[in-house]
């Protein structure tokens, strides 16, 4: 069984779970029966053995170009879900984890994987420096989606009139301190991610720092997520403002991901 077909059998089951978690919600009911969390630790082994016979295709971490890039951030999104889940018992999180990890997972099956044989991508920083960005997304994603439920609770609270996001999002409270968690586990990785990016940088092309795009956002990302674990600790804030400064970070910290695919797909092979 080739990586494709086994990222398409993942993709399959992701659909399902995503579908059967949407129509569990509107119906107001658990967001996974029993056997959808079976079917989400299948499509995550699957995910796993694609990536992994990936890896023995290319010869190096698959995190080159826009299909590698997205599956490992797919299956980070579910690594993510089952992890917070089993320590929080967090199902709301599964209505932003299935739907993202479906649309990267598609786009990964429609699109070629990079061809490209660079030396600098045997490079050991390589996988370090893809292992913490990857990684500190994920945490980062889930600051975004507490941030999120805190202001779609806050609004419910304020209105009186409930809807169905009402019954699955946490309290107040606890959107707090999980996106507070999050987006300081993150920004750890983030830092360790900045710091290797830069020694592979030099090991490469001699400098530190360029003065790309991608490398101003992810400073402009470590700002903002410096602010707001700084504040929140040192000045008690929280709440509202922290949730809005994570759910701010986060479209940044994307683009950092965007960028990246297109410079790694674009940029000139070395010989």
């Amino acid at each position: 069984m080739t990586a494709q077909v086994t990222l398409l059998l993942t993709l399959l089951l992701y659909t399902v779970v995503a579908v059967h978690a949407s129509l569990r919600s509107l119906a107001r009911s658990r967001i996974l029966a029993r056997w959808a969390h079976v079917a989400v630790v299948l499509a995550f082994a699957l995910h796993t053995l694609s990536l992994g016979q990936r890896w023995a295709v290319a010869g190096h971490l698959p995190v080159v170009g826009l299909r590698d890039i997205a599956t490992a951030l797919a299956w980070v999104v579910v690594l993510v879900f089952l992890l917070v889940n089993a320590a929080a018992r967090l199902e709301a999180l599964g209505l932003a984890a299935f739907p993202v990890a479906f649309a990267l997972t598609l786009v990964a099956s429609l699109t070629s994987p990079s061809g490209r044989a660079d030396p600098q991508l045997q490079s050991l920083y390589l996988p370090v420096h893809a292992t913490f960005a990857v990684f500190g997304g994920g945490a980062l994603f889930v600051a975004f989606v507490m941030g999120t439920l805190y202001l779609i609770q806050e609004r419910e609270l304020r209105t009186r009139a409930p809807s169905f996001f009402y019954y699955f999002a946490p309290s107040l409270e606890r959107c707090d301190t999980l996106g507070g968690a999050s987006a300081g586990v993150g920004l750890t990785l983030l830092t360790l991610a900045i710091v290797s990016g830069m020694l592979w940088s030099h090991a490469a092309r001699g400098t530190y720092f360029s003065g790309s795009a991608k490398e101003w956002s992810a400073v402009s990302a470590w700002l903002i997520y410096v602010v707001l674990v700084v504040v929140r600790h040192r000045s008690g804030w929280g709440g509202r403002r922290t949730a809005v400064l994570a759910i701010a970070g986060f479209p940044v910290v994307l683009f950092v991901f965007a960028w990246l695919t297109w410079a790694m797909r674009f940029a000139p092979t070395t010989s």
